[in-house]
């Protein structure tokens, strides 16, 4: 798809092709292509939006929508977009590309689910370079003062930002003591 299209983040979307697959096909996510918007489905938001290529390959796999869209990516005209745009392809949940913020849109996500007594899941997969971002640590802060159990976290941890590795630029780790 980036091939075709001249541009875009193959690399980011290699390093969460895997993730999303096990997530979407290996019966991880609760989801019905058929009927995106079952109330009862588990959400997936992919906070590093440059990495759509990789969760429009998935659900178009899945069917979410037709294969055929696929070589479209970046064209103009195009509901496959450079960054993922809710109100334009079914299966996506969150409009994302400004980093950090689907950490935030999950956690409104899994907070309504506990508010309106919904038994439902949120995945959300956030790029070890994009923790450099403040609103990550906010929103870890804050589901953890919540107690969301019902919100998953996955660091896609590719040791890359766009500056160069994580350790050169500025390292997160030890991530999971963090969160």
């Amino acid at each position: 798809m980036t091939t075709k299209a001249g541009s875009g983040h193959p690399s980011t979307s290699l390093s969460a092709i895997d993730t999303l697959a096990g997530l979407y096909f290996g019966g991880v996510l609760r989801h019905k292509p058929s009927n995106p918007t079952w109330l009862g489905r588990d959400r997936f938001i992919l906070s590093k939006g440059h990495g759509a290529p990789a969760l429009y390959a998935v659900l178009a796999a899945a069917g979410y929508f037709e294969e055929e869209l696929l070589p479209t990516l970046r064209t103009i005209g195009s509901p496959v977009e450079g960054h993922p745009n809710m109100r334009r392809l079914p299966g996506v949940e969150a409009s994302t590309g400004s980093l950090g913020q689907g950490l935030s849109i999950g956690l409104g996500h899994a907070l309504a689910s506990r508010l309106d007594d919904q038994d439902y899941r949120v995945y959300v997969m956030i790029g070890d370079g994009e923790s450099d971002e403040g609103q990550i640590w906010e929103a870890a802060m804050w589901a953890g003062h919540r107690k969301l159990d019902n919100l998953v976290v996955i660091v896609d941890n590719n040791n890359l930002q766009i500056d160069g590795s994580i350790e050169d630029v500025c390292s997160p780790y030890p991530i999971d003591k963090k969160f």
